[in-house]
């Protein structure tokens, strides 16, 4: 069936987006606008603080006016983060509704896989669901489950090994072995091998118990794919137009399934800025292999000319960058330091905040960044300009204790979420005790806080009530400082052994212990703040790493140089120069990825803190570049 989805992009269409997005009398350049009126498969490059998702926003919203399509065919908008997608929310409220209802999909692209392969794979050749799909909760399931499969003669020398290799071993997308991380070897060389077996046991004992982690979810799809072919032309009849968000972050194996699902009758447009690609996992490769007939965005909005005019050699693939005019100049500087004047860094920076005035500018931010947060014992991290700096961890919604269940959050996690916070940590705590005493559900799946309370409301309604009337108390408790810890564990202990007769609580025991998971409880970036009393004022300075903040605007930004098998400021000490030049390094290309976004993010001053070694013989250099170079005392 031939698709129609002809529509148009009008210049009434993009002042009708103009007055919903941008401040009253401000309008699209002439690059955003061709952009935005653009409706062919294309590419787009955009510099950092472009206003790129503005850009999208604002197309979005002409084509949610032009909805049904003529094809009564959707739009599918895919991005990497939740932080993305309540943007979107935000931006477009009811303008943008429909594109989160049928036939349009609004999602990361993990949920979009697991919505549309990976669970109708999953049901395709287990018939039921999976259980979760979730890496914390696939670790500490594969944890209880590899003492179950994996015999301890076997144990001992897979652990020797690597002690992590249960976490880190997945299916090899097109052969289906057990590799090293999705990117990759043989665990073991020799797949006949005892360990190897014992450990494609537990990787197919995992898969039918239905836990997996997130890169199962994209092996399943794949396979899915390769069987039922014809769902290409199924997913391009349903979506006329594709749009990928920080296109970037996608890495290689999402690439490759997206291509699989939309033939070229879909209108495909992937935006975002290839120097920006940083992942979490070393290993993991990207995969935007960008098109000769790309659009691009080159003037930031974000930063002034002279920053624009250091940092646009300072990445993999130098681009044009226009700056902010309307920006005032502060000429860029490295900070220079040694071992006695390291913990003046800081200080210093703040002094500079406040000789330029930037905590006069409207909501003014200060960050000091950097790329290593772990501690090292010869070379300085993060962890070593400021003795206060501990580092940010991702919340985690699944703990070794109970205690760690029933603390008090943030305020501001509190405004996000709501006091519900509490009831699903206090819930989760209670279920985790449930998989800790090996307790499923009639179908033989871990509970849910949904289907647990649907249990009890229809099997033991009496200790329904009694759990709804205690989360009450207890969510109100948390708030006000008290300790819940002795009433869950009596909840616990009590009224559920009614239900499950358990004769031994011994399983239990370490997970009642009141420990401290100090490094990995939620923690806010309060923790992390430097404050500068100065003569005239005093300012917060952020303490974060470059993964922290990425897609922040900052007012000022002080990067400090990190030790990653060499210190990350002196291995690209000639692009800081202006010198550009093309590499196949591996940990070169990473570096100058890393350092791109770091210097890409403040608006009106960027400072680099270097070792006095790295700029030594380099000095005249840096200056003919654009740089001011200035000594701690």
């Amino acid at each position: 069936m031939e698709k129609i989805c002809m529509i148009e992009i009008t210049e009434e269409d993009v002042a009708y987006s103009e007055s919903l997005l941008l401040p009253e009398g401000y309008t699209f350049d002439e690059e955003r606008t061709n952009i935005i009126k653009c409706l062919e498969t294309k590419d787009i490059k955009a510099c950092p603080g472009s206003g790129k998702t503005t850009t999208l926003l604002a197309k979005l919203a002409i084509i949610s006016t032009k909805m049904p399509l003529p094809s009564k065919s959707g739009v599918c908008v895919l991005t990497h983060t939740n932080v993305a997608i309540k943007e979107i929310k935000a931006q477009l409220g009811l303008n943008g509704a429909q594109l989160f209802d049928y036939p349009n999909n609004c999602s990361t692209i993990q949920k979009f896989i697991n919505k549309y392969l990976t669970i109708p794979a999953y049901v395709n050749l287990f018939n039921k669901r999976p259980i979760r799909i979730d890496d914390e909760i696939y670790n500490e399931t594969i944890k209880n489950e590899y003492y179950k499969v994996v015999p301890r003669r076997y144990r001992y020398g897979i652990e020797r090994k690597d002690p992590n290799l249960i976490y880190s071993m997945r299916f090899d997308m097109e052969t289906q072995d057990i590799v090293k991380g999705l990117y990759g070897s043989l665990i073991y060389a020799n797949k006949d091998s005892p360990s190897y077996k014992y450990l494609l046991r537990l990787k197919l004992h995992m898969l039918k118990l239905g836990v997996l982690c997130y890169d199962d979810a994209f092996c399943l799809a794949n396979d899915y794919l390769d069987k039922y072919p014809q769902l290409k032309e199924v997913f391009s009849q349903r979506f006329s137009y594709v749009f990928i968000d920080e296109m970037q972050d996608t890495m290689k194996h999402q690439n490759e399934l997206l291509n699989k699902l939309f033939d070229d009758s879909v209108i495909m447009q992937r935006i975002g800025d290839k120097n920006q690609s940083i992942y979490d996992n070393y290993d993991a490769e990207g995969a935007w292999e960008i098109s000769d007939n790309f659009m691009s965005i080159s003037e930031s909005k974000r930063f002034s000319h002279s920053i624009a005019n250091i940092v646009k050699n300072i990445c993999v693939e130098p681009q044009d960058l226009i700056g902010n005019s309307e920006i005032r100049e502060i000429q860029p500087t490295i900070i220079v330091f040694n071992k006695e004047t390291i913990n003046s860094v800081i200080p210093y920076f703040g002094e500079k905040i406040l000789i330029n005035e930037l905590n006069k500018e409207a909501n003014p931010v200060f960050k000091a960044i950097g790329w290593v947060t772990k501690e090292h014992e010869k070379a300085d991290t993060l962890l070593d300009y400021w003795e206060g700096f501990s580092r940010a961890w991702k919340q985690r919604i699944d703990f070794d204790y109970l205690s760690s269940y029933l603390i008090k959050f943030p305020p501001e996690d509190i405004g996000d979420k709501g006091a519900s916070i509490y009831k699903q940590s206090i819930l989760r705590g209670i279920l985790k005790a449930l998989r800790l005493m090996e307790e499923r559900d009639n179908n033989e799946r871990y509970f849910t806080a949904k289907s647990f309370q649907e249990f009890l409301q229809n099997d033991y309604q009496e200790i329904y009530e009694i759990l709804l009337l205690r989360l009450a108390a207890w969510c109100l408790a948390i708030q006000n400082g008290e300790n819940i810890h002795e009433e869950v564990k009596e909840f616990i202990e009590i009224e559920l052994n009614k239900i499950f007769n358990w004769g031994r609580l011994s399983l239990l025991n370490e997970f009642f212990e009141r420990q401290e998971e100090a490094k990995e409880v939620p923690i806010t970036t309060s923790s992390n703040i430097f404050t500068f009393e100065g003569a005239s004022d005093s300012i917060d300075i952020v303490f974060d790493s470059i993964h922290g903040v990425k897609g922040e605007t900052h007012t000022a930004t002080l990067y400090l140089e990190t030790f990653f098998r060499e210190y990350d400021i002196a291995r690209i000490i000639n692009y800081l120069k202006g010198n550009h030049a093309q590499t196949n390094k591996k940990y070169t290309l990473q570096n100058l990825k890393m350092s791109y976004v770091g210097l890409t993010r403040p608006s009106h001053m960027l400072c680099i803190a270097v070792h006095e070694e790295t700029v030594k013989n380099h000095e005249q250099d840096l200056q003919e570049a654009g740089w001011r170079i200035e000594y701690v005392n």
